[in-house]
């Protein structure tokens, strides 16, 4: 029984050692399955804000899309760009990510161009598990579709809810142009437009 038990051991230890010589070397780790971004939890309605910015800004349509409701989300543009455009009377969800997809696709954004909006002046309205945000900002998008604006900017209105994961989430995104410039109304309809 010994002998028997010497020669298991004998024979299994040598293999171990020449199948498993890797076995505690540390290796690469792996890349992330897809681009993760800078999203962060958020936790307060302004933090959706910061979201929508970087996930702009690193180009990440997930982390773009993570920023409305996936269920209950409405934009209305500005009423300018929506008598020149009618179709976007009603824009939801589905129209959201067909937007930011064409937006961030090589034919319209150049990927050695710029893309990021600054949020200014912004006024907060919280009540229990909704927020109501009226926010000045400032759009670059260097586009390259014939007409396009360039630097945009507006006054946004954002309706938010705490959603069923427990963030919070834009369910209304109004848009307003505040001055000559073009608004983000303006950049949705160029692309949805090509």
């Amino acid at each position: 029984m010994v002998s028997r038990y010497l020669t298991v051991v004998t024979f299994s230890v040598p293999l171990l050692f020449a199948a498993g010589c890797e076995l505690f070397e540390t290796r690469e780790p792996e890349p992330p399955a897809g681009a993760r971004g800078s999203w962060e939890v958020p936790i307060s309605p302004e933090d959706v804000l910061t979201n929508l910015s970087l996930s702009l800004f690193e180009r990440n349509s997930s982390n773009y899309m993570r920023s409305f409701s996936p269920d209950s989300f409405v934009f209305m543009a500005d009423p300018i760009v929506l008598q020149q455009h009618p179709s976007m009377s009603v824009w939801e969800t589905a129209n959201e990510q067909s937007h930011i997809n064409s937006l961030f696709s090589e034919g319209v954004l150049p990927s050695d161009s710029i893309l990021f909006v600054v949020f200014s002046a912004i006024e907060q309205t919280l009540l229990g598990d909704t927020a109501h945000i009226t926010t000045h900002y400032e759009l670059t998008a260097q586009v390259a579709i014939a007409g396009s604006p360039g630097r945009m900017a507006g006054e946004a209105q954002f309706s938010l809810e705490i959603g069923d994961q427990g963030y919070w989430e834009i369910r209304r995104w109004s848009d307003q142009r505040t001055e000559e410039a073009a608004s983000w109304s303006d950049l949705k309809a160029l692309v949805q437009s090509r």
